[in-house]
């Protein structure tokens, strides 16, 4: 019986490391199929799918943002709406990795650029309003803060700089992962074990 113990342990420690690294592969696949599919989106809106989806949870966020930081003033009302969409999975990225949780950080990081492309086709619209509001009369917010900065025609440029920006965050949450795959497919996957006449001293000492 007291051989059958180490071999399971050693079991029980393989079987969780494979469960990690699929796991993460998994969740690779998956980031590197949403990436390309926000690459090639560009600053074209989603008009269905899994994209239109996030955008959605994007908008619960950017909308609240409006409340929260309308309490500062009006131009910090208007900006935080997209300040917020892009604050709380940022937030979220630091809190998993102050845990040392890295693969969730990853997710995090790219829901991080992918709320800051989704910003980049709301600043590139500010000059032509072509993008449907929730209600008629709602102010555009990058036509009104770029009317207030003087940036106005400059909004289609400054919508491809924000959106270069989001790709390398979600270019930099992919590697986070891929990294973080590397590092538990590198892990041991057996412990150490005692044998039974080992002295306890040289148990200790090692």
């Amino acid at each position: 019986m007291s051989h059958d113990r180490p071999v399971t342990a050693t079991a029980r420690v393989s079987q969780a490391a494979s469960s990690a690294a699929l796991a993460r592969a998994a969740g690779l696949a998956a980031l590197l199929v949403l990436g390309l599919m926000i690459v090639a989106r560009g600053l074209t809106p989603s008009p269905g799918g899994v994209l239109a989806f996030v955008h959605l949870v994007d908008l619960v966020f950017h909308e609240a943002g409006h409340v929260i930081f309308g309490l500062l003033g009006r131009f910090p009302g208007v900006l935080g709406g997209s300040l917020n969409q892009v604050l709380i999975p940022a937030i979220c990225t630091g809190h998993f990795l102050w845990h040392g949780q890295r693969a969730a950080a990853a997710v995090a990081l790219f829901w991080t650029g992918e709320s800051i492309t989704d910003v980049a086709i709301y600043v590139a619209d500010g000059r032509d309003m072509a993008l449907p509001l929730l209600a008629e009369g709602l102010v555009h917010d990058w036509n009104w803060i770029l009317s207030e900065l003087s940036l106005r025609n400059h909004a289609p440029a400054l919508g491809r700089a924000v959106f270069a920006v989001g790709v390398i965050v979600l270019a930099g949450a992919v590697a986070l992962l891929a990294a973080d795959l590397l590092r538990t497919l590198g892990r041991p996957t057996s412990p150490r074990v005692l044998s039974s006449n080992e002295p306890s001293g040289d148990r200790k000492m090692r």
